[in-house]
């Protein structure tokens, strides 16, 4: 299902929501060429998602010769990406573990006369 979150980030990233196939493809191959990154962050996005069918579920309309995402494409995707964006921000928010300070001893439970 990561491929039809791809289709989705795409069109939402378009102008006017609307995108021909062939610059949808040429955007896809960008994507999955440039790394793993893309795809890695796709695969984890669509594992909260299992049973997700764009065309289905009315998150992209097919039209002759272009596809757009609908209003219901773009709420789905800004709700999906919430969590995923909360998620990063605690993860970068938590402390790291403080490095003793100058002249204080590394070992638990000594203490300075």
């Amino acid at each position: 299902m990561s491929f039809q979150l791809s289709i989705l980030k795409i069109l939402d990233g378009q102008t006017d929501g609307r995108a021909s196939l062939e610059v949808i493809k040429q955007h896809l191959a960008i994507l999955y060429t440039s790394g793993q990154e893309w795809t890695g962050r796709m695969k984890r996005v669509a594992e909260r998602v299992p049973d997700l069918d764009i065309f289905g579920q009315k998150l992209v309309m097919r039209e002759p010769g272009m596809w757009s995402i609908t209003a219901e494409g773009r709420s789905f995707l800004a709700t999906l990406e919430q969590p995923a964006a909360a998620d990063h921000n605690i993860a970068h928010a938590q402390p790291s573990p403080a490095a003793p300070a100058p002249g204080a001893s590394a070992r638990p439970g000594t203490q300075f006369r």
